[in-house]
């Protein structure tokens, strides 16, 4: 976050990385510069999971205040420990200029060497304090400070997004972006900076963005210039709220709110056309003609966004929409895995930006594959780069552990896999298809249903769990990924190990971890489906070995002979396991609470993940 203006900088600064902290850190610092020319720097590390915004505030009024042009940073540690030292922003060794930076520099080993050999000081063991001093070697080469920011930045290679202020320029202020996303603000005389055009919100609605390899110098003479070349865009309205009140956390905030975002993801019944029930997505029906050709799709996100996506392949499939549906991470999608005909790929992200995705993203484009999105965030990075596909409407995410965005996900890709459908069937009808949309429009009354019914038994038998080493959770097919994203939820939120199994996997290994002394709950998703028999067989056999068996069913007479507990729920035809997730949500959140641990800021995670 950055700004320059006439007000003071440093409230302004807070209130920006209040609203970025989201996106998870374990430091945070600002930099100012004062009316004398005065550069002061003032940053902390967290002690606990997330306190070092508190510290800030607490002490920032000393050093900062009525100062007009400032940065601040909110980190997550990639280079160097969680300390005071290494949190941003960094200055040079001169103490000229000061740095916050998003992004890995993967070079920063040989250029610190470089540095160090003409005897230039570090006090950090951060990449970005590399960068700073490469500055600070060229300021004392006698280069203005434009030309040392655009020297040292010649020598980088990787990724980063940089604002940059010098004692002596206190008018000006620096930016540059590679691989990393930087909006600039405005309002009458003053610029807000940011790398998520929702800290803006509250200052602004007017923003442009930082091309890729873009170096910008900006100052407030220069704003109608830069809003003449370059393309000002109107920030989307977004409801942003400071505290998750009236609930205690963000994460049982957003699970219960499900049911609301999964009407906004339906468009409340608006993605469908009336009459003939057809989906219409804006997003992709101009793209029809094109989007056609796909025979060959590909799925690539990470994590929560992984395992929508499995859900998504099932039920692709099960339309029979596609010649082959593969799920990738985005590390592994290379040239060799692409498919060499009719291919088209989707590429997921909450929030738009996460950068191996982003990567995957850039080789499509280079490789001319069809490509569209899911995302969250309106003008993200990869929504930008894609040009085509489908926004989820969830509203702003603030838990670090997504739980309304996967839900939306699967509502999303659901939809897009009948409008694929549809139109590769020429709008033919099908059973399968009309049960599938007729689950869709039930699922939001049906979310709320769920959430409503087994939050008491989540909340009981987050007790019996909360001293628990280790879980496993068991589904056999659309329940599968269900299973993985519930023992996600259960490792982010709770620190508890725990893993999805399909129920034919157990006897190939993880029967080894039932009974003895250590004997490990299971959580079992059995459904009236064509998975039944099998699962019943699965859960009697955990059975014989001793475990707890908790089962999440929408039918008890199928488990009662072998499960220790039961959670309901409701039947809703083939999208009946992903109500299962909910109560797995609940259950990952009321362990976490019992053990002490903040459920919205999981240790070492972040929301936004920016680095490869």
């Amino acid at each position: 976050m950055a700004y320059m203006g006439n007000r003071d900088a440093s409230k302004i600064l807070i209130d920006g990385i209040e609203i970025l902290q989201n996106r998870g850190y374990d430091s945070c610092g600002m930099s100012t510069i004062s009316n004398k020319n005065v550069l002061k720097t003032t940053k902390y590390a967290s002690n606990t999971t997330c306190d070092a915004i508190e510290k800030l505030k607490s002490n920032y009024l000393n050093s900062h205040k009525n100062d007009h042009i400032g940065i601040a940073h909110t980190r997550w540690a990639t280079h160097g420990c969680k300390t005071d030292e290494n949190a941003h922003p960094h200055v040079d060794y001169g103490e000229r200029i000061s740095i916050v930076h998003n992004g890995i520099i993967e070079n920063y080993r040989e250029i610190k060497t470089f540095l160090l050999k003409n005897n230039i000081p570090f006090k950090s063991n951060t990449d970005t304090e590399v960068v700073a001093n490469l500055i600070g070697y060229f300021l004392d080469k006698k280069q203005s400070f434009q030309d040392a920011v655009l020297s040292a930045i010649t020598q980088l290679e990787g990724t980063w997004s940089f604002c940059i202020i010098h004692k002596n320029h206190p008018d000006e202020m620096i930016l540059a972006s590679n691989g990393s996303p930087l909006h600039i603000g405005f309002k009458d005389d003053e610029i807000f900076i940011a790398s998520e055009h929702t800290a803006l919100f509250m200052f602004t609605n007017e923003y442009i963005s930082l091309k890729n390899g873009e170096i910008l110098s900006i100052s407030k003479d220069k704003i109608n210039d830069l809003k003449l070349l370059k393309k000002v865009e109107n920030i989307p309205e977004i409801a942003i709220q400071k505290t998750p009140h009236p609930y205690p956390h963000w994460t049982i905030k957003e699970i219960h709110e499900q049911s609301a975002t999964l009407s906004k993801s339906l468009n409340n019944g608006g993605r469908f056309s009336s009459g003939d029930h057809l989906v219409k997505l804006g997003g992709l029906d101009p793209y029809i003609q094109d989007l056609n050709k796909i025979e060959n799709l590909v799925l690539v996100g990470c994590g929560t966004s992984y395992y929508a996506a499995l859900f998504a392949k099932y039920l692709m499939n099960y339309l029979n929409c596609f010649n082959t549906v593969q799920v990738m991470d985005p590390i592994d999608f290379n040239i060799s895995v692409i498919p060499k005909e009719k291919e088209g790929v989707i590429f997921i992200s909450q929030s738009g930006e996460t950068r191996d995705v982003i990567k995957a993203c850039k080789l499509a484009e280079d490789l001319n594959v069809r490509k569209l999105s899911v995302v969250n965030s309106v003008g993200s990075t990869i929504a930008n780069m894609t040009g085509r596909g489908v926004y989820l409407n969830a509203g702003r995410e603030v838990g670090v552990a997504s739980t309304k965005c996967f839900t939306s996900e699967v509502s999303v890709l659901t939809l897009i896999a009948l409008w694929f459908f549809q139109h590769k069937k020429n709008n033919q009808s099908s059973n399968k298809a009309t049960s599938l949309i007729n689950s869709l429009h039930r699922l939001p009354l049906y979310t709320g249903v769920t959430i409503k019914s087994c939050e008491n038994t989540c909340k009981t038998l987050s007790e019996k769990f909360k001293n628990t080493k280790s879980m496993l959770i068991i589904g056999n097919g659309l329940s599968y990924p269900i299973a993985q994203e519930g023992a996600l939820k259960i490792k982010e939120l709770a620190y508890i190990h725990c893993e999805g199994f399909t129920g034919a996997s157990l006897k190939h290994g993880p029967y080894a971890l039932l009974g003895g002394e250590d004997n490990i709950p299971v959580i079992m998703l059995l459904f009236n489906d064509n998975t039944k028999n099998a699962m019943i067989n699965t859960g009697e056999q955990i059975k014989s070995r001793g475990a707890h068996i908790v089962c999440l069913t929408d039918d008890e007479n199928l488990v009662k002979h072998f499960a220790d507990d039961i959670i309901l729920i409701p039947n809703n035809g083939i999208l009946t396991p992903l109500l299962a997730v909910i109560p797995l949500q609940m259950l990952a959140y009321y362990t976490s609470v019992n053990k002490g641990i903040n459920p919205d800021k999981p240790r070492c995670l972040a929301k936004t993940v920016t680095v490869s």
